[in-house]
């Protein structure tokens, strides 16, 4: 099989000899060495073969002596093929266009993939990868994934992790951040635990500190829960302040007002659909409508970018934009209290729970229509951590003070 593309490749012509002197042709093949394949013989002055194109050449060369002819029945092969395609230009010319495509679409970068967290400004990030040569049509061979990447780190002092892969001519990136960090006080500082709103101590522990409350003690915003003035805790020590923390649980009550209107409308689709198409080649875009994009009736706008791909990481410059307009009409929509009441309820549970550093344990709630509303007042218990920290500022007693307040010794 190998050997055959190969004779394809450098080109066969098949032959038909006539003469009566076939013999002699045969021994002058062989005393040259030329190489005859698949000889078939029709008749006793008639056979078929085919040689090369360089045997065809040096056979004409010797055929006065043999006193036979030979006529070409066939020409194969690539250098017969390219001899009859090189007249035609366009087509040689569709080719090196061809190539070109090809070498710009397999060097330059034709898609760009982010994922960056939302701690981050994505579109300051973006902007900063565009200065460092991170864009659309950028050559791939000049993207220095290192020095982009130590260069990011350098901008965005949030940024913790930071990945940009190339694959294809798609480059992904991908961005980590956190959240700033909650001010905080000073390990060393004196700190106390008070609450941060009203309710009835459930329970308390103290990891550091003295805590003033006890489980039963009703506490009002500000109270100090945990205190950082720690007195002593062996005959002849002295008072201290540390760095109180803890948490306190406590029985906490929300109320809650939330109001909705019951005229509402609803969408009743008229049938109408409308599509506009637009071609987006590497940056820029191409509109193939007359127009903008914005319309003045009530539809729901859908855009979908459809991008012609090889595989999912070698992709066309080139997509196509849909915008599809379906049209409606606003038609009202009977909404009564009762209708309304699960929805407002489990949206008002919704946002005191998010709100809190517990868990809702009972519930009361009264829904009424007034002026065209639906008015809820919500009531929730909850049990939850009220405890935080904020700063002491309590001083040392002096040394007679604490002598007093010492507790008295137990006789020998």
């Amino acid at each position: 099989m190998i050997g055959r593309l190969w004779q394809l490749a450098r080109g066969e012509v098949r032959v038909r000899v006539t003469g009566a002197s076939l013999p002699r042709f045969l021994n002058l093949c062989a005393a040259h060495g030329l190489t005859l394949r698949r000889m078939e013989r029709t008749a006793w002055n008639e056979l078929y073969a085919g040689l090369s194109i360089r045997d065809f050449r040096a056979l004409r060369r010797h055929m006065g002596r043999t006193g036979c002819r030979v006529h070409i029945v066939r020409r194969r092969g690539a250098p017969f093929a390219a001899a009859r395609l090189r007249p035609r230009v366009l087509l040689w010319g569709g080719f090196a266009l061809l190539g070109l495509v090809w070498w710009v679409l397999c060097t330059r970068v034709w898609a760009i993939e982010a994922q960056i967290s939302p701690a981050l400004p994505a579109q300051e990030v973006m902007r900063q990868l565009s200065e460092l040569g991170v864009r659309i049509g950028a050559p791939l061979d000049a993207l220095d994934t290192h020095r982009i990447r130590w260069r990011m780190l350098q901008l965005q002092p949030d940024m913790h992790f930071f990945a940009l892969n190339i694959r294809g001519n798609s480059v992904f990136i991908q961005a980590g951040g956190a959240e700033p960090p909650a001010e905080r006080f000073d390990e060393d500082a004196a700190t106390k635990v008070v609450a941060a709103r009203d309710g009835v101590v459930a329970s308390v522990h103290a990891l550091d500190g003295q805590a003033v409350v006890q489980p039963g003690d009703a506490v009002q915003t500000g109270d100090t829960l945990i205190s950082g003035l720690v007195p002593p805790t062996q005959e002849g020590g002295g008072y201290r302040l540390t760095h109180a923390h803890g948490a306190v649980q406590a029985h906490t009550r929300h109320t809650v007002q939330t109001i909705r209107a019951l005229d509402a409308s609803r969408k009743q689709y008229t049938g109408r659909v409308r599509r506009q198409y637009a071609l987006t080649l590497g940056n820029k875009r191409l509109n193939l409508y007359i127009g903008s994009g914005i319309t003045g009736a009530t539809c729901d706008k859908i855009v979908e970018t459809r991008t012609w791909r090889l595989s999912d990481s070698v992709v066309f410059p080139v997509s196509l934009v849909v915008q599809t307009y379906v049209y409606y009409e606003p038609a009202p929509a009977e909404q009564t209290v009762e209708t309304v009441r699960a929805d407002m309820l489990s949206r008002a549970l919704g946002d005191i729970a998010a709100a809190m550093d517990g868990t809702v344990t009972a519930h009361s709630e009264t829904l009424t229509g007034e002026g065209g509303a639906a008015v809820l007042r919500l009531s929730a218990h909850a049990v939850e951590q009220i405890g935080v920290e904020a700063r002491d500022d309590s001083e040392l007693p002096p040394p007679e003070e604490e002598e007093q307040a010492a507790p008295p010794t137990a006789p020998p």
